[in-house]
C-alpha cells in the first residue's frame, strides 16, 4: 500500500511540477538586450532536487518546450536547444545533489572549487567591463559589444561563489550542497545556451558564422542573470519547500 501511495505521489508531484514549469516560463522580464528572465529554470531545479535528477530534467525539457511551441514555432532551433539542455541542467544539478547528500564531502576541496570558479567569474566579470567600457571589441572586423548587465551578473556569481567558498571552510550544511549544485548546472547551461545557439543558427536557421556568435553573445545577459535569480530562490525556497511535502506526506 505504501508502494502504491509513493507512486501516486511520484506522479502528482511530477504532472503538477511539469505544469508549473510550463505556466512560470510565460513569467518573463524583457531586458534591453531583447532577451528575457523567466522562472521555468527554477522549477526545473526545484524539481531536479525533489524527484531526481532524470525526472527533473524531464519536468524542464517538457514544461520550457512546450512552452517554447507557443512562441518559436517558426523557430525550430530554439525549441530542440531548450528541450536538450533543461534536460541537462537538471540532470546535472539533482544527481550532484544526491550524491553530495549521500557521500561525506571534503568541506576544504569544496571551498577549493568554489573559489576557483569565484575568481573565473571575476576574471570573466573584469573582461566583460573593460569590453562594455571599451564599448565593445571587434572580431574578424564584427564589432562584439557587451551590455552593462554582463558583468554585473558575473560580478554576483563571483561574489556568490566567494561566500559560500568561506562558508564551507566553517560548516557543511544544505545550503552549501545547494548552491554547488545549482550553481554548476546553471553555469552549464549558460555555456550552453550560448555554444547551442551559435551552432543552431548556422546548421538549422542557416545564419552566418560570425552573426550567429554576435547574436549568441547577446542573449548571454539573460542566461546569466536568470542563472543568478534562479540560484538564489532555490537555496531560499527548497529547504522548508522539501520539510513542507515530506511532512504533508508522510513519506521519508
Amino acid at each position: 500500500m505504501l508502494t502504491n501511495k509513493n507512486k501516486i505521489y511520484e506522479i502528482v508531484l511530477f504532472s503538477a511540477l511539469t505544469a508549473l514549469c510550463y505556466i512560470a516560463t510565460f513569467i518573463m522580464i524583457p531586458l534591453p538586450t531583447g532577451g528575457k528572465i523567466h522562472l521555468g529554470n527554477l522549477v526545473c531545479i526545484l524539481a531536479s532536487l525533489l524527484v531526481g535528477g532524470i525526472k527533473g530534467g524531464l519536468v524542464g525539457s517538457i514544461g520550457m518546450g512546450l512552452n517554447d511551441l507557443h512562441f518559436y514555432l517558426d523557430s525550430p532551433s530554439t525549441i530542440i536547444r531548450t528541450i536538450v539542455l533543461k534536460f541537462i541542467m537538471g540532470f546535472v544539478c539533482g544527481t550532484l545533489f544526491n550524491l553530495f547528500k549521500k557521500k561525506q564531502v571534503n568541506s576544504l576541496k569544496c571551498s577549493v572549487v568554489l573559489f576557483i570558479l569565484g575568481t573565473l567569474f571575476l576574471g570573466l566579470g573584469i573582461y566583460s567591463l573593460v569590453v562594455y567600457l571599451n564599448n565593445g571589441v571587434y572580431f574578424s572586423d564584427t564589432l562584439i559589444e557587451f551590455n552593462v548587465l554582463v558583468p554585473i551578473g558575473l560580478f554576483i556569481f563571483a561574489f556568490i561563489f566567494y561566500l559560500f567558498g568561506f562558508l564551507f571552510i566553517r560548516k557543511i550544511n544544505v545550503f552549501n550542497y545547494l548552491l554547488v549544485a545549482v550553481s554548476i548546472s546553471t553555469i552549464i547551461n549558460i555555456l550552453g545556451e550560448f555554444i547551442f545557439r551559435a551552432v543552431l543558427y548556422i546548421c538549422i536557421d542557416r545564419m552566418g558564422f560570425l552573426p550567429s556568435i554576435t547574436l549568441s553573445i547577446s542573449k548571454i545577459p539573460a542566461s546569466i542573470l536568470t542563472g543568478v535569480l534562479t540560484s538564489v530562490l532555490v537555496v531560499i525556497i527548497y529547504p522548508p519547500l522539501e520539510h513542507s511535502l515530506l511532512e504533508k506526506t508522510n513519506i521519508s
